[in-house]
């Protein structure tokens, strides 16, 4: 380490000293938050639900990190360059950056960091993300050591990651994705390094305590780089699945933000504190999955057939009346350099086209009055989605379709879904960087490990593997529409509205900026008063 590392270093620990004392003599700026729902982990390697990764947001710098508006900005890395050709990325790290127990952080960190994450044995829900690193690919199929991953350091102030083919939203995934993990810690407590007592970060926020059911309670982090500029003390994450709790918590004054509420109080809320409300075009789609490889749900007839049965802008406009948008597409118009977005051919047809239409595929697939096709649709338990899922039961009844409700608890849909259990199941697709490739990936047989539909097509790959694997912006979006067009003729998965976030936020938070992704890192907010 440098003679300026070692001076900051102790000038930092001396520092953590006096904000102990100071914030003691002062009342604790504390911040409640109600979430999506209870995490299963806050190993940054093992997660998947967007919630969980709005705690972990607050516990790690990656090398890029967000900003308020969720552009990407210096974060452990003070600068970078891309080379021309897209290849390789080369960071240049902070000085005096610490881990929260006072252990120096240098570009060893993130080199064990990138093996860890994507070494198979780690089983990263979030591996996927990171396939155009040199190697990564082969590596998940165990045909490399995790040793050859393109990622190395140059010195201990410079990190480099060399890509197989250019990807252009790479730094959005950084931002987000890659955060570090301190190797002396989890190598020291295995799977127990993330308890309260062992877990050791390097953001805004450390972890204090966290009990299941009722909260995650994170601290300021005397050791994060930019702490004098950090403005909330305390950080109450308290899962809100149930919506309406969670309502009645914030009407309370218990919450300072809520990430969902009931719709039906959509009405009462515009009339009666309209200043709380964010309603904000999401980088989300919400749709019905279909299991390509179980019959009859293998026969593009069929699926398309269901898809043309729902009357998108009826499901929207009167029965969810939550501001969503009728989806025709998979792809989201919130994203970045795609503005010629196709759509499914029959987007334009009538209701009444399109049922006549439907009922002849379903007839020329060996279904009508004498046989008729049943549907089982899976779904989370929530007022919601069962008002959803009945709205579309009696849509498709209109074309001889009979259909079987079947509700269940979000983590265990989510597991039936990732081991391909299911018919029909509900899916609300968050894409996790804006590029519009990336929206369609996990539909890609082999670059997804999260294929749920297990659909295959030759066509599709190979047009979206041209997308993929193409640097220069307009070409990418040409390729990628004519890659999206492909998967909508063959329907594996029915797009029914892009989705709107609907936040509540205290008029006296200052800091929390509207954006498409839902990233809103508490480092940036503050009380007005």
């Amino acid at each position: 380490m440098s003679h300026i590392k070692i001076v900051r270093v102790i000038a930092l620990i001396l520092g953590s000293l006096l904000f102990s004392t100071s914030v003691s003599a002062q009342e604790e700026r504390v911040f409640r938050r109600g979430g999506g729902g209870d995490p299963e982990s806050l190993d940054p390697h093992k997660i998947l639900a967007a919630f969980e990764s709005t705690i972990l947001t607050d516990m790690f710098l990656p090398l890029a990190t967000t900003s308020a508006a969720d552009a990407s900005i210096p974060g452990s890395a003070e600068s970078w360059t891309i080379s021309e050709d897209g290849l390789t990325y080369t960071f240049n790290m902070r000085d005096g950056l610490l881990w929260s127990d006072g252990t120096p952080i240098d570009a060893n960190d993130f080199l064990y960091t990138f093996r860890r994450q994507l070494d198979p044995a780690t089983a990263s829900r979030t591996a996927e993300y990171f396939r155009p690193i040199l190697n990564s690919l082969e590596i998940s199929k165990g045909q490399l050591p995790i040793e050859s991953l393109g990622v190395e350091v140059q010195d201990s102030d410079t990190l480099i990651i060399r890509l197989a083919y250019p990807a252009p939203y790479l730094m959005d995934v950084l931002a987000i994705d890659a955060r570090p993990v301190p190797k002396h810690v989890v190598e020291k407590y295995g799977t127990a390094w993330t308890r309260p007592e062992n877990m050791v970060v390097n953001g805004p926020f450390k972890l204090a305590e966290w009990l299941p059911g009722s909260h995650v309670k994170l601290v300021k982090n005397e050791y994060f780089y930019d702490a004098d500029n950090v403005n909330l003390d305390v950080v109450y994450h308290i899962p809100s699945e149930d919506m309406n709790t969670g309502f009645r918590r914030f009407q309370s004054g218990e919450l300072n933000a809520l990430v969902f509420f009931p719709p039906n109080q959509l009405s009462f809320i515009q009339e009666t504190m309209p200043e709380t409300l964010r309603v904000t075009p999401g980088l989300t789609t919400e749709v019905y999955l279909f299991n390509t490889k179980l019959p009859p749900f293998d026969d593009v007839r069929v699926r398309r057939a269901l898809s043309m049965a729902i009357d998108r802008e009826t499901l929207v406009n009167r029965v969810l009346r939550t501001g969503e948008t009728p989806a025709y597409s998979y792809v989201p118009p919130t994203v970045s350099n795609y503005e010629r977005r196709p759509q499914a051919d029959f987007a334009m047809l009538s209701m009444e086209e399109k049922r006549n239409e439907a009922k002849h595929l379903l007839a020329d697939a060996g279904f009508g009055l004498d046989n008729p096709l049943v549907v089982p649709i899976r779904y989370n338990t929530q007022n919601l989605q069962a008002r959803q899922a009945a709205a579309i039961s009696a849509m498709w009844r209109q074309v001889g379709v009979q259909t079987e409700l079947l509700n269940t608890e979000r983590k265990i849909l989510a597991a039936d879904r990732m081991n391909n259990d299911f018919a029909v199941a509900r899916y609300l697709h968050v894409a996790g960087n804006y590029g519009p490739a990336s929206f369609i990936q996990f539909l890609h047989s082999e670059l997804s490990s999260r294929n749920f539909t297990q659909y295959e097509s030759a066509k599709f790959n190979e047009l979206f593997l041209k997308a993929w694997y193409t640097n220069d912006p307009k070409e990418r979006a040409k390729l990628t529409y004519e890659a999206e067009s492909q998967a909508l003729a063959d329907q594996p998965m029915i797009p029914l509205y892009f989705y709107s976030g609907r936040r509540l936020v205290r008029p006296n938070i200052s800091g929390w900026v509207d954006n498409a992704r839902g990233v809103y890192p508490t480092r940036w907010l503050a009380f007005n008063d």
